[in-house]
């Protein structure tokens, strides 16, 4: 991340700090890492109580499809009197990645610190702002939000139902792909990046629940933790509208999706598909190629628009193809593909290089005769 700067900061790190500021540092990798210097009015450790929290995370079970197959879920639609916490379920799993469906429609006072995992949200539906220790960033339809490790913040609505995916990079950090040949501002640059604006809340008090080994403690403050006077660093959490992105092209030859791989962590990646003009010449492959993803798991959250390759498919529903079966274009796209000129459509994908687990809250929402689909008519 490029580096930034608001508010009252010291000269440097750790020296002249601003008058009654108490200096954090929040970083990464041993400190090897992206890091920023917080400045705060009172102690990080000035909480008044420590305590397991009263909420914990439902347990992660397991549940297996009957046959190895092309897999299809609907996310749940109701989210009504549920908040960020309440509303959460966990999918899909595995030692280095979980991801989460979070619908909820009721604000929680409550922080959240996950001392487990770097974030990377995607907003499926709604609006609200992000309210954090570096400040807020405003969250839209087609919002990505990146969160670092250790960030303390909370979700606040705008009068609607929220509907998040999120997804938990356990082993690593994300990081931007690595654009090679095509130059450092393909895909996107830093100038589509935003980041949060300081904001001081003027609230009497804080509770944070923090999530560490997937248990979830809470410390209690009798101040607001947003307290600080200012921030300096290349580590805080920001946003990137995925309509900002623009995805790589070729007049040719149909492209792999990993070529539009929007962030990378160690062992998965997480790919954007936007609106594009379709291969021209005449003869060319304008759907997916058939593939089996020999080396790894995928899941798409099919975001909005039509979607041309995938019969039927409406948006919210999200597919899981795990590796060994093939997938590809439906019949009737394959059919098709020479009457269009351009997608029109938009999907979140992830790539695992270790095989997901599919768990009970997914199995619940499966679509069960979804590989009947590529059977002829």
């Amino acid at each position: 991340m490029f580096f930034q700067r608001q508010g009252e900061v010291a000269d440097r790190p750790h020296l002249n700090l601003p008058s009654g500021t108490y200096e954090e540092e929040h970083g990464l990798e041993g400190f090897y890492g992206a890091v920023s210097h917080l400045y705060h009015e009172k102690p990080p450790t000035s909480w008044t109580d420590l305590r397991r929290s009263p909420f914990q995370w439902a347990p992660i079970e397991e549940q297996r499809a009957d046959f190895l197959k092309p897999q299809c879920f609907q996310p749940p639609s109701d989210g009504s009197q549920k908040d960020f916490f309440q509303g959460g379920e966990c999918w899909f799993f595995n030692d280095e990645i979980r991801l989460w469906w979070h619908r909820f429609s009721v604000a929680s006072s409550v922080f959240f610190r996950n001392a487990d995992a770097s974030e990377l949200y995607f907003c499926h539906d709604g609006k609200a702002r992000l309210e954090s220790v570096y400040g807020e960033i405003a969250l839209e339809k087609g919002d990505y939000v990146l969160i670092p490790k250790g960030v303390t913040y909370r979700w606040a609505l705008d009068d609607q139902a929220m509907a998040l995916l999120r997804i938990e990079n356990l082993k690593s950090h994300f990081q931007r792909p690595d654009t090679a040949l095509m130059g450092q501002h393909a895909l996107y640059s830093e100038h589509e990046i935003e980041g949060p604006l300081l904001k001081k809340g003027g609230e009497s008090g804080s509770t944070v629940r923090v999530q560490s080994e997937f248990e979830i403690s809470e410390i209690e403050y009798a101040h607001d933790v947003r307290d600080l006077k200012g921030w300096v660093g290349n580590l805080y959490p920001y946003k990137l509208n995925i309509s900002k992105i623009s995805p790589a092209l070729s007049s040719k030859a149909h492209l792999p999706p990993s070529v539009n791989s929007t962030f990378v962590a160690q062992d998965f990646v997480v790919c954007s598909f936007l609106p594009r003009p379709l291969e021209e010449p005449e003869g060319a492959l304008k759907v997916p190629f058939f593939h089996s993803n020999i080396d790894y798991d995928e899941v798409i959250l099919y975001h909005e628009g039509d979607f041309f390759s995938r019969d039927h498919m409406e948006a919210g529903c999200i597919s899981f193809h795990p590796r060994g079966v093939h997938h590809g274009p439906h019949p009737k796209a394959l059919k098709n593909q020479s009457a269009k000129t351009r997608t029109d459509e938009v999907a979140v994908m992830i790539d695992t290089r270790n095989p997901l687990r599919a768990t009970a809250y997914a199995r619940k929402r499966e679509i069960r005769e979804y590989w009947k689909s590529w059977r002829p008519s």
